[in-house]
Formats: C-alpha cells, structure tokens, sequence
C-alpha cells in the first residue's frame, strides 16, 4: 500500500483499548518522559515530538506532570486529520506552549527554531524506516538534542531485528542508554539515550529519514 494511502488516523485505534500491546509500549513511554521532566534542571525547556501522530505519549504527561507549563513543545504530524486531534485536544487544555505544525518530519527543515531540545520523542519513527535512514538520522541527532538531553524512542515490529544496529549507532554518536524496556516477548523496545556530545550547529537543509510501508503498530 503506498504510504500516501494509509490510514495514519484509524492507526492510533488500538491505544484506545485496554491491556493491549499498544498500551503496554506507552505506558512504558509516558514514564520515560516523566522520569525525564524529574530529572531535567529548572527553568524552561523545549520538547519535540517527530511523527507525532495524536500525541498519545506527550500531551497527557504534559497535562498532569507539574514541569507540564515549563515546556515549550513542538508536535510535527504529517496527517492533517491527526493534527486536527491534537488542536482540539489541546483546546481542553490549559497548555498555551504547544504548537502543532502539518509537516514532514523526515524534512529536516521542519524542526527550525525549536531544536537543539532537551527533549525528543521520536516514538515509532525506527519502526517505519530503513536501517540506513535510522543510521543517517541518529548522526544527525546531535544538532537536534543539547547536550545532556534526552532521546526517547521506540522500535517494533519487523524493524525490531534493527535494534541492536540502531543501539550501536547511538553509542557511535556520543548518546548513553539511560533505560531500554524491552517487551516480555522482545517484540518491542522502548529506549531513553542522552546526548554526551558537545553539539552540533542545526541545519535545516536535507532529509533525515522517508518512511517506507508501515508496520502494525
């Protein structure tokens, strides 16, 4: 099915269940991001989601966790019926930091004048791409994430068999594993790194990673 055909909006129906694969992977998200607000210095602080989708992940830590209204964030989703979620969502919120923009994550101009980010949430994005692309990525992530801050992502489904490369290539650009939650059945990896290098200038030209056919979530 080509990408420009896929229903990315009916591929969040499953986090609407309970006890599901899906819920069990975010569950595991959500208290990496909140163990990373506890742990991120006072002050403000800037958080961006890659291939946001309905913000499932971000927006309800956000909205409970008391650093919430320190974070200026930015949610880049490509779906426009998806980012039309998140603006209502938000609408309910008493947040007024957040921004949503209708982009391509994959465009590196897309994170213009939010990056470098203490905080990254590139959940699922390894899942949907190829392993040369995750490659090219990571060694980029260094203009995107301070130092000392913080990747959280995710991996499942074909891509899975990935993860000891994708491990390997972010120790290779100067991150550290600060947590890997893999599933009980290691058909999914939730994975928190941060970023030891010294930074890079940001670069909006070029193309981190283009998704291919996607994967069950």
């Amino acid at each position: 099915m080509p990408l420009s055909d896929y229903d990315w909006y009916a591929w969040h129906a499953p986090y609407d269940q309970l006890h599901t694969v899906e819920t069990d992977r975010l569950e595991q998200v959500q208290e990496a991001i909140s163990a990373a607000l506890d742990a991120a210095p006072p002050g403000r602080l800037t958080a961006v989601s890659a291939c946001s989708g309905q913000s499932r992940d971000l927006l309800p830590v956000l909205i409970d966790h008391p650093r919430g209204h320190d974070i200026d964030a930015l949610m880049i989703e490509l779906e426009p019926l998806n980012a039309s979620f998140l603006h209502g969502a938000l609408g309910s919120t008493a947040l007024t930091t957040v921004d949503v923009v209708v982009a391509d994550a994959g465009a590196a101009a897309s994170y213009a004048g939010h990056v470098p980010a203490e905080l990254l949430l590139m959940c699922g994005v390894f899942a949907n791409i190829g392993l040369k692309d995750a490659r090219h990525t990571i060694g980029r992530l260094g203009e995107l994430v301070a130092p000392a801050g913080s990747v959280i992502w995710t991996t499942y489904g074909d891509s899975i068999e990935d993860a000891d490369d994708v491990l390997a290539a972010f120790a290779d650009a100067d991150f550290t594993p600060v947590s890997l939650v893999w599933a009980a059945d290691r058909s999914w990896l939730v994975a928190v790194h941060r970023f030891d290098g010294d930074g890079r200038p940001w670069s909006d030209e070029g193309v981190l990673f283009a998704f291919r056919p996607p994967t069950e979530p």
